[in-house]
């Protein structure tokens, strides 16, 4: 079966490789001269080559699967890569989650107990933020 002028094109870049390197009298001015045109890149072959139509044909069909294989494996590897990260994302932020929770919690509990001082040492952190922010402003004029 012969190559499509699609599946060609997609895989160009390793079909080029693959006929420097099998065919080393073809060069690459050849090849851009017939770029992405089946019917010229088999009679390119059938003529520098001394191939016949259908090892040619083979050949392109061989180099194109292998292309396809290829990106076939990137494509998964990426997608097991992503699908990873988006689990340890879900991991982390339910952990972060769950801290938070505790925290707050922890919090609560705390100010039940202990109003006053709760409310004393709230007051006493917005105190020394409010000198902080209060002498940086005063440090830059």
């Amino acid at each position: 079966m012969m190559v499509s002028k699609e599946r060609l094109q997609g895989s160009w870049h390793s079909v080029v490789g693959a006929v420097k390197e099998k065919f080393g009298q073809i060069t690459g001015d050849d090849l851009s001269k017939v770029e992405g045109d089946v019917d010229q890149l088999v009679g390119l072959l059938q003529r520098k080559a001394g191939q016949s139509r259908e090892q040619v044909e083979s050949f392109l069909n061989s180099c194109c699967r292998s292309s396809e294989s290829t990106v076939n494996r990137i494509s998964e590897s990426a997608a097991e890569y992503a699908d990873a990260a988006s689990h340890a994302v879900r991991e982390n932020y339910d952990r972060l989650a769950a801290d938070a929770q505790r925290g707050y919690e922890s919090t609560v509990k705390t100010m039940r107990r202990r109003p006053l001082e709760s409310v004393a040492i709230a007051l006493g952190a917005g105190v020394l933020a409010g000198l902080a922010v209060g002498i940086s402003l005063s440090s830059r004029r």
